[in-house]
């Protein structure tokens, strides 16, 4: 009978084991994971400022056309 609870025991020991290695194996799988969305996220920051930075100078240089425009005596 004091086997069995020892089988029981170990069979108990050895099936957390296993689920404490999958559970390790799957937080790598994560962190890399978080990682690799971390770092599309900064690049696609990154090309937003970009965008932004070229609308911002095209919206300027559109505003000073129209003010040159203004400028004009057409009449």
């Amino acid at each position: 009978m004091a086997t069995d609870v020892l089988k029981q025991l170990d069979e108990r020991i050895q099936a957390s084991i296993s689920r404490i290695q999958q559970l390790q194996r799957e937080n790598e799988q994560l962190a890399r994971q978080l990682a690799e969305s971390e770092q599309r996220f900064q690049q696609a920051s990154a090309e937003l400022r970009e965008h932004e930075a070229a609308r911002a100078e095209v919206k300027e240089r559109i505003e000073s056309i129209l003010a040159r425009f203004d400028g004009l005596d057409l009449g």
